[in-house]
């Protein structure tokens, strides 16, 4: 159960929230793009390349040369440095692409509501070890029901649904059963990335 835990944690991680958003967009609400089926799978390429894969290989590297103790992060103070790094990353990925022609108005809005979850999150850790796994992962299920709610009749939203409340439940018990956060750590960042990515859309679409 252990090994599970920590595989569930490791892949279900909170950078990829913008790459599971931005695969909801593109494929689950429809007219959502004019891009090709091969352009769309382009642009999830690049938001996992941008927005997960560099900041994992950033953590991996303040590993290797001992500027964080795990890869857990378990210590508050080891997460210092390596969220400061990726909340400065996403800032720029933002300002980068917000201006591409690719970009909708649906997807700047979910990524502007990403980039406020995790500077939030980011800003909190130096005060309190909030979860940044619930953040993440019930900030994506708020997406979907936002955008559920503000596309009733034009989407194909249900297995992304049933997915993450599936990974909401594993996430969270993940987290728990690891030791690595206390229940109102795990509440608190579910609460935080619920209330930021559902208000995002249904309060700037």
């Amino acid at each position: 159960m252990n090994l599970l835990a920590k595989l569930i944690t490791y892949i279900f991680q909170p950078l990829l929230m913008p790459t599971m958003v931005f695969y909801t967009i593109l494929f689950h609400i429809n007219n959502s793009s004019n891009l090709t089926v091969r352009g769309r799978w382009t642009i999830i390429s690049l938001i996992f390349i941008t927005t997960c894969l560099v900041p994992m290989l950033t953590v991996l590297m303040f590993r290797a040369t001992k500027v964080i103790k795990d890869l857990h992060m378990n210590d508050r103070k080891d997460r210092y440095l390596p969220f400061i790094f990726i909340s400065l990353f996403y800032l720029i990925v933002s300002y980068m692409i917000r201006t591409q022609e690719w970009m909708t108005p649906d997807m700047l809005v979910a990524f502007f509501g990403i980039t406020s979850v995790v500077i939030l999150i980011n800003a909190i850790t130096f005060f309190w070890k909030i979860s940044a796994h619930a953040a993440g992962v019930v900030g994506w299920l708020g997406f979907v029901l936002g955008f559920q709610r503000l596309y009733p009749t034009t989407n194909t939203l249900f297995w992304p649904l049933v997915l993450a409340i599936f990974l909401v439940g594993v996430v969270c018990w993940a987290r728990l059963y690891l030791n690595a956060h206390k229940p109102k750590e795990i509440f608190a960042g579910a609460a935080l990335g619920f209330i930021i990515s559902f208000a995002s859309v249904v309060l700037f679409i």
